[in-house]
């Protein structure tokens, strides 16, 4: 079997390829091989996700790196498991071309539903440590105007693409009532999917944690000033303040934000829209046969979502706030000494890991 972990993203893809990778030799063990090849992420297979059209170029080192992986499958009699939530975006075509160079291995697609509100909050947060300044009604105003094209409030496009590919099974892992069932995600894969059990877990630290709020909004209050964040292509704003900042900036950062309550603001997002609503219902009806855990009643969760943010205009226009703004603005500027050592650094260690990846 070849198994492709699609995510999307904030469906806790990173806990599961976290514990994928911690326990790649049981794994293999069992009798499914994770490739330990990733050199943007170590942990997961972003690379191989990365520019979806060179899988049609039979040329490629994607198609090679591919070929590789169901080589060595083959040899050791293993299943082929891939996690990246880059495979999302892949097209048809692309899902097809990835279907026949892992063949005969049958391809099951799993992909993981989300409470559509919740979701589209996580993403919001997630995007700005990648750089997007939006705030957060702005982002939501944004995945309503899409309507039906919105990957996040409606995944019933995502679901179909998926089912369309002949010959692939589907899996949908429901976020939410294995939470309500008090289970682990990577559990539910492995014992539920994998059918290989229980496995150790790494610990949670090394999962991809979200930031407080107050983080959260003077890293987009930084951005707003800057324009967008130019920092290179290798270095996002998230890394910068995750592995730049001290404890002690950070403790700075949070408590100057907290001291202006004038700029906090609450959002609500609803629940029963009826459109909201008849997209669940579609849900249940389409896919309910793929669903893990077998669904209940709701598929979501219900009643209204309350979300704090902050007014980025009145938070800069703190003192406090705007100093720390003018300091950090100043330290983290394009092209300045630290950005050109975080780049470079990110370079090398990528470099390195393709070179070790080439003598594997």
């Amino acid at each position: 079997m070849f198994v492709l972990h699609v995510g999307p993203h904030k469906t806790a893809t990173t806990w599961m390829q976290t514990n994928l990778h911690y326990n790649a030799a049981v794994l293999e063990k069992a009798g499914w091989l994770y490739p330990q090849m990733g050199e943007r992420v170590v942990i997961a297979h972003h690379d191989l996700s990365d520019h979806p059209a060179e899988i049609l170029d039979d040329g490629s080192r994607k198609v090679t790196a591919f070929r590789k992986i169901a080589e060595k499958a083959a040899a050791g009699n293993l299943n082929i498991l891939l996690s990246s939530e880059g495979f999302s975006k892949w097209r048809p075509q692309h899902l097809k071309r990835l279907q026949e160079i892992m063949s005969p291995h049958e391809m099951r697609i799993v992909y993981t539903l989300r409470d559509p509100v919740s979701l589209t909050y996580s993403l919001w947060a997630q995007k700005v440590k990648t750089g997007g300044p939006k705030s957060l009604p702005q982002h939501y105003d944004e995945q309503v105007r899409k309507a039906g094209k919105s990957r996040s409030l409606d995944p019933l496009s995502d679901l179909q693409k998926y089912r369309d590919v002949e010959n692939a099974g589907l899996t949908v892992l429901l976020y939410d009532e294995i939470g309500r069932q008090g289970r682990d995600i990577f559990d539910v894969l492995t014992e539920d999917v994998l059918s290989i059990g229980k496995l150790p877990h790494a610990e949670r630290g090394t999962a991809n944690e979200r930031e407080p709020l107050e983080m959260t909004e003077f890293m987009r209050a930084m951005l707003v000033r800057m324009g967008r964040w130019k920092g290179g292509e290798r270095v996002n704003i998230g890394r910068v303040f995750k592995h730049m900042l001290t404890g002690a900036a950070r403790k700075d950062i949070i408590e100057a934000v907290t001291a202006v309550p004038q700029a906090k603001r609450v959002m609500t997002m609803r629940r029963d829209d009826e459109a909201y609503l008849a997209m669940e219902r579609k849900l249940m009806k389409r896919f309910s046969a793929e669903m893990v855990p077998p669904p209940g009643a709701k598929l979501f969760l219900e009643g209204g979502a309350t979300f704090d943010y902050y007014d980025d205009t009145v938070l800069a226009a703190d003192p406090r706030v705007k100093a720390l703004l003018d300091d950090l603005t100043k330290k983290f500027r394009p092209g300045g000494f630290r950005m050109t050592v975080a780049n470079l650094a990110r370079s090398s260690l990528m470099g390195w890991r393709r070179l070790v990846n080439r003598f594997r």
